[in-house]
């Protein structure tokens, strides 16, 4: 048996690929999907991964309105639309893939520990223990998991508050704004109720100013990861996927695409997934990394003058046509054709990226 800890995308998803071996999850919660603690937005890239049914879609996102803290804007109109998705459902649609792949996920089951007993665990939760030859650690940022098998390392959380709230918004676009936290959107479900949101540290002020006088329908926060380089993927049978192992972009704190990939590396073949994952993901997690260090070093002042180096037609080509979940295969073409950003705080990733002392995953043994 391998046993699972999390009944979030990462872990059900792992779950629905596994053959030819039974699968039991450990899910504290007494049901899969709450509380939902994510905006739920999904670039195009997820279909590398998985089709999402279309019950499951909440609004399309056809353009991103980039809001400097003086009031200008610049529009981005994707190339490929984003989706919005109803988070319970979309867990509860991977869940339910996953049982019908043979899973078993048992519900308020909390992880308390394990004892190894040569290559195989005895999994530890508030209900009994259960016999597993792996186990695989999809529990959330804070993860137990990673604290009793000795992967913890040294980690960093942002605060994330977001509520679902009546407002007057505009289908099909979706509002950043710059200088608010370390990330701040509004994402409207339909004309009149919207996900509000702040991400970074002590934002409350922030969260209230964004929210302003709005009624709120439903409060949605949670702890989110800081992705960390140094990250130990895989150690003695035990495995770490999605936040529970830092995958987490750190230009939008977005994780789920990335959650999934590993899911689905792990179960292909645990020996190489951990160099697999840096190999093929690291590199854009890193440089995700080094964005965010380039924004939050940026002043007010800087940030309005950011939004008219994108309001120029070569930048916002740029951003229009490529996935920004995957950020190397655009930042290089954009500091190229624009050489202000290099002193708008960009110049960090510039010495990262020609640095001796590079932290990027990709590049390590």
């Amino acid at each position: 048996m391998i046993g699972v800890v999390g009944a979030g995308p990462a872990g059900t998803h792992y779950a629905s690929l596994i053959k030819d071996e039974d699968v039991t999850i450990f899910e504290k919660n007494s049901k899969a999907g709450y509380p939902i603690q994510c905006t739920g937005i999904v670039t195009d890239s997820i279909k590398r991964v998985i089709d999402i049914p279309d019950e499951l879609v909440v609004a399309t996102i056809k353009k991103f309105r980039i809001v400097a803290p003086n009031g200008k804007s610049v529009d981005i109109d994707l190339d490929k639309e984003n989706k919005v998705m109803d988070r319970a459902r979309f867990d509860q649609y991977l869940a339910q893939k996953a049982e019908d792949n043979g899973a078993k996920i048992l519900l308020n089951h909390t992880f308390q520990g394990f004892k190894k007993n040569g290559d195989s665990f005895k999994i530890i939760t508030d209900k009994g223990s259960f016999e597993s030859r792996m186990l695989v650690g999809a529990d959330g940022p804070l993860s137990p998991v990673a604290k009793a098998a000795g992967m913890f390392g040294e980690r960093q959380f942002l605060q994330g508050l977001q509520v679902r709230a009546h407002y007057k918004g505009e289908p099909g676009i979706t509002e950043i704004h710059m200088g608010l936290g370390e990330f701040a959107w509004v994402v409207p479900e339909d004309e009149h109720v919207a996900r509000i949101g702040v991400i970074g540290k002590n934002v409350a002020g922030a969260f209230k100013q964004l929210v302003g006088s709005h009624d709120v329908i439903e409060p949605q926060s949670g702890l989110v990861p800081l992705y960390n380089p140094k990250q130990v993927l895989a150690k003695d049978g035990a495995y770490l996927i999605g936040d529970a192992a830092t995958q987490v972009k750190a230009t939008t704190y977005g994780g789920i695409i990335y959650g999934l990939l590993a899911g689905s590396y792990l179960a292909e073949n645990p020996d190489s997934y951990a160099k697999k994952f840096n190999s093929k993901l690291g590199r854009d997690l890193w440089m995700s990394l080094k964005m965010r260090e380039a924004m939050n070093s940026m002043t007010q002042d800087q940030y309005d003058e950011l939004i008219q180096i994108f309001n120029q037609s070569s930048s916002k080509k740029i951003l229009e046509e490529h996935d920004r979940d995957f950020p190397t295969k655009f930042i290089v073409q954009l500091l190229l054709k624009e050489s202000k950003l290099w002193r708008l705080g960009f110049s960090v990733l510039k010495k990262s990226m020609f640095s001796k002392e590079n932290d990027d995953p990709s590049q390590q043994e």
